[in-house]
């Protein structure tokens, strides 16, 4: 009896308060049951508990400065990638600088697009597929190296190469792997652009076509350029030698290495390249270029967002000054002048020439030009719209005249002659988006007339084949054949006549527009009308 009190009493504690009344014993009291008060009560407890969390995450996200943080947990689009999105993993091609995107395989021509891709001043063989009159072909060829350098090798006897072969030539010492870029006449023009001789004895050798084994040590070699060239930096950091090292190029049997650097002053590197030979057991070469050499050789992007021209596409570096600029009218500010090298952009030497053109046209610059209201002083010119702008003494307002009329005006004060005043002079301009906005209309209306005139031909023809059927059907029927013929002729000369009257009024009315569109955009020719009118 007494273990069954026991297990009862054992059932009554582990019985929920939740519970309904119905699933409980009759033993447990009704204190234990929660009533609708103490779970609104505990609802409420528990929203502000949660509120209070808020806002002390909130609080504790905000700096110093009272600007929001991110949580810990976030992800940085930037700097980490998304978890839920695909993520490609970037693997570092060595063979991009050379002009292709793999590894080379051993007498498999690298393809033609795939090394306009990726080379940097590439040749284009403009004579490919014309043969030559004498039949033998030229025994010099261009292979092209890491980035754009380039020579210029002899071919053995017996053996021909297409553009596109990994080759196998001459280096100093030892062979060096490159891809041949030009071949045939187009490359003996190229020798004579860049003053080679095609007899010289200093053109040396090619020696064959890749084999496997060199293009497997030429890939081991490149794997060391990278870290080569942070080594070298903090060497020449080290020995505080003031100049920058560039690039770093491995020959292609990993028995030489160049290193490319520029510098202000002259560089005594004879302790660098003891350290260097010791540090990586090759023969060491080091060439300086210039700053133009430098962006050519590392490739970038330009101010106006495409690849600069020096690593694309131009190979002579013509001197630049700042008379270009002047003669073109830009404003000079070093920091828009300047490309990525430092110096003045390449591209200002590019439209020099059309901007001296056509300021033969213009009157002297700086020329001021009295008026009886007062002196007029030279501001800027619009060189391609034949305007210059002009303001009177001690004013700010700007008055543009054509080139023609300044003219005119300097001629006038030679001759003691002055005009009134500049505003009689001035041309009434048309800012872009109105002068597009007019020409939208104007081709509008004239379409629309297209339209019309090919609309009332349409309709002039269906009436006189209406007409030719009307005819046919009464010589079908009996009627005179010849009247029919008659009448057919006559209704034709009508519609011909009424055709070309409809076109000599479009004609009279287009002309009739063009005259007045013209009178309203040139007031002082509407002005010059009328007094001619009067008189």
């Amino acid at each position: 009896m007494e273990e069954k009190k026991e297990k009862d009493i054992l059932k009554e504690q582990d019985t929920p308060i939740n519970e309904p009344k119905g699933n409980q014993p009759e033993s447990v009291d009704d204190d234990n049951v929660a009533t609708a008060e103490d779970l609104e009560a505990f609802i409420r407890d528990h929203r502000e508990k949660d509120r209070g969390k808020l806002k002390e995450d909130k609080e504790d996200r905000m700096d110093v400065f009272g600007e929001y943080a991110a949580p810990e947990n976030s992800i940085d689009p930037y700097l980490e990638p998304d978890p839920t999105l695909p993520w490609v993993k970037y693997e570092e091609n060595l063979f991009l600088s050379r002009g292709c995107k793999r590894c080379p395989e051993s007498y498999i021509p690298v393809s033609e697009s795939e090394v306009r891709s990726c080379s940097k001043v590439t040749s284009c063989n403009w004579m490919r597929g014309i043969r030559q009159p004498g039949g033998s072909q030229f025994d010099c060829v261009e292979v092209r190296f890491k980035n754009n350098r380039k020579d210029f090798f002899r071919l053995p006897d017996g053996l021909e190469v297409t553009e596109g072969d990994v080759v196998a030539v001459e280096g100093m010492p030892g062979h060096d792997i490159g891809i041949v870029s030009l071949t045939g006449e187009v490359c003996r023009i190229q020798m004579k652009k860049r003053h080679v001789d095609p007899a010289g004895e200093n053109v040396r050798k090619l020696f064959r076509r890749a084999k496997s084994s060199d293009i497997e040590r030429w890939a081991e070699s490149l794997k060391n350029e990278h870290g080569a060239l942070l080594k070298t930096r903090q060497i020449a950091a080290d020995l505080n030698l003031e100049m920058k090292v560039n690039d770093v190029e491995y020959q292609g049997d990993n028995a030489k290495a160049i290193f490319y650097y520029t510098a202000d002053d002259r560089v005594d590197f004879r302790t660098l390249i003891k350290v260097l030979a010791e540090e990586f057991h090759v023969r060491i070469e080091m060439k300086q270029i210039g700053v133009r050499q430098e962006a050519g050789k590392v490739g970038g992007l330009g101010t106006c967002g495409r690849e600069l021209c020096c690593s694309t596409w131009l190979t002579n570096f013509k001197s630049v000054t700042t008379s270009a600029a002047k003669v073109q009218q830009i404003l000079p500010n070093p920091q828009k002048l300047a490309g990525q090298c430092g110096k003045l952009k390449c591209c200002l030497n590019f439209e020099c020439e059309v901007y001296a053109d056509a300021l033969k046209k213009f009157p002297p610059a700086n020329t001021p030009i009295r008026f009886q209201k007062g002196l007029a002083l030279y501001k800027k010119t619009d060189v391609f719209r034949g305007i210059m702008w002009y303001c009177y003494e001690g004013e700010c307002e700007l008055h543009a005249l054509k080139a023609e009329s300044v003219k005119k005006i300097i001629e006038m004060n030679r001759n003691q002659e002055y005009p009134e005043k500049m505003e009689d002079y001035q041309v009434e301009l048309m800012s872009t988006a109105a002068l597009a906005q007019e020409t939208t209309s104007a081709d509008f209306e004239r379409e629309l007339r297209r339209m019309a005139d090919d609309m009332s031909d349409s309709v002039s023809e269906r009436d006189v084949k209406q007409e030719e059927r009307k005819e046919e059907r009464r010589d079908r029927k009996g009627g005179d054949r010849r009247g029919g013929d008659r009448r057919q002729q006559r209704a034709r000369e009508e519609q011909r006549a009424r055709d070309e009257q409809r076109r000599e009024e479009t004609r009279m009315r287009n002309t009739t527009n063009n005259r007045h569109s013209g009178a309203r955009n040139n007031p002082r020719r509407s002005s010059d009308k009328e007094k001619r009118g009067n008189q």
